[in-house]
């Protein structure tokens, strides 16, 4: 990378932690991040095991274990326990991780399908319009599971256009082997990658039907002929079964999230209107300069399309929501990248002054650096569920570690504070039995249960505990 692009990328890092660091140095985490770092700290604390993990003592979804998933993430989670211990940081360290793995992949990818020796060193471009879609900073502001699975499908990308650049089959291997990490990670849509090779050979006609098709099975054959093999073990067909039949299927046809199976794809186009935005502008800007050449239009709709890929198949079941194409939106963004790259490129290299590459670069150090700041001055505060936390802590110093807590029975869908109750304490909730020692209800609400118990005086803001009388 040469020095005059240091100031795009430094402004690329600066926008990516700009958008995330804030909040997730703060306290509070969407129900389902917290869940999954739940279910990982108490992996990496023998609560559960690798194929049947654990998120509280009463189970989750009518099952024991936790099912909502398969396990993988849980279990690089857990590593991150292991390391960094149960503090606060651990899940933001690993989103850290998460965040700064995806963006190495995507300027990877970058430089794999540009030729041009400007264009192969822009690869802030992408990375800036990857970020910028809404959808996708909220996603890793909250550890959700799409952000490990979009890893995998990023790898299977890069393996897959290496194989055809380089003429080596070994790494259509490696590709699927990435594609069965991302189903292993967040189940069947991690899939979408298989579609590669039909997409290159219509858009691109790099490579004929036949080498499509048997790149095709690669890409199916052994992660499904790894699940077979899986399957055969015990442990691993329970799990497997229990996730895929126990929760998903009955997800599917019992739990629908959206009205519309239209939802995910006007969801998509909202979500992108940014990036599309900005593109139109960058094409109005560079008109006198703009040429789009046939290999490089080609190429745009090849990503745009693999992008679809993961979107449009979410559209088969009434289950959606708006983070479940997060692996899918670099594609995006290479895609739309690529449209402009090469004005953007030629003023990127060629035509800044030194002068002004130098205003630039003290520009976006000094924007890296009000980042850092700003982020650092939000430590100790929380970005979400601040009365919830609040209870949370002052039940824990009352609370002994690992028991368990009565409740009413309507707050047992209480998810925030089951997860930062077990999170941060090992407090379970039981909502079956009102003769626990302790017992959580809503402030100043009437319950006949509490009769046998005592209100302990805490300074809470929307719970109050009381205390078995003996």
């Amino acid at each position: 990378m040469q020095n005059k692009q240091l100031p795009f990328f430094l402004f690329a890092i600066s926008v990516i932690l700009g958008l995330t660091l804030p909040v997730l140095i703060q306290d509070g985490m969407f129900m389902d991040g917290m869940l999954y770092t739940c279910v990982s700290k108490n992996l990496a604390n023998g609560i559960g095991s690798f194929w049947f993990p654990v998120f509280s003592k009463y189970g989750f979804g009518g099952l024991t274990t936790f099912h909502e998933h398969p396990p993988l993430v849980f279990a690089i989670q857990s590593v991150f326990f292991r390391v960094f211990g149960n503090s606060m940081y651990t899940e933001r360290i690993y989103v850290l991780v998460t965040i700064a793995l995806t963006a190495y992949l995507i300027v990877r990818i970058w430089t794999c399908i540009n030729k041009d020796a400007d264009e192969k060193k822009t690869g802030w471009w992408p990375l800036f319009l990857w970020i910028s879609v809404p959808v996708c900073f909220w996603a890793f502001s909250n550890n959700m599971h799409e952000n490990t699975m979009g890893i995998f499908v990023l790898l299977s990308v890069l393996f897959y256009l290496r194989s055809i650049n380089e003429n080596k089959n070994l790494f259509t291997f490696f590709s699927a082997i990435f594609i069965f990490l991302a189903t292993f990670s967040k189940g069947i849509p991690g899939f979408f990658p298989v579609a590669m090779p039909f997409l290159y050979w219509i858009t691109l006609k790099k490579i004929n039907f036949k080498q499509a098709f048997f790149h095709s099975l690669i890409l199916i054959g052994i992660p499904l002929l790894t699940y077979l093999i899986l399957i055969c073990f015990p442990s691993a067909k329970e799990s497997l079964s229990n996730y895929l039949i126990k929760r998903v299927i009955h997800r599917i046809g019992e739990d629908p999230t959206v009205e519309s199976h239209f939802y995910i794809a006007g969801r998509i186009v909202i979500e992108l209107l940014p990036v599309i935005g900005l593109v139109i502008l960058l094409i109005f800007v560079f008109r006198k300069k703009f040429i789009l050449r046939r290999e490089k239009k080609q190429m745009a709709v090849f990503f745009v399309l693999l992008g679809l890929a993961g979107v449009l198949p979410l559209m088969l079941t009434m289950v959606q929501k708006g983070f479940y194409f997060i692996p899918s939106l670099p594609f995006f963004a290479i895609g739309f990248a690529l449209i402009v790259s090469k004005p953007l490129s030629h003023w990127a290299v060629r035509i800044i002054s030194p002068k002004a590459n130098r205003i630039l670069l003290f520009s976006s150090a000094l924007l890296l650096c009000g980042v850092m700041i700003f982020s650092f001055l939000n430590i100790g505060k929380a970005s979400r569920d601040k009365e919830i936390l609040n209870d949370v802590r002052e039940f824990g110093n009352i609370i002994p570690e690992f028991s368990s807590v009565s409740i009413s029975e309507h707050r047992w869908n209480d998810w925030p504070l089951q997860c930062y109750l077990i999170r941060y304490h090992n407090i379970n909730i039981d909502p079956q039995h009102a003769d626990n020692e302790y017992r959580i209800i809503d402030k100043n609400a009437p319950d006949s249960t509490v009769k046998k118990y005592k209100k302990i005086d805490l300074p809470t803001l929307q719970f109050d505990l009381y205390k078995k009388i003996r």
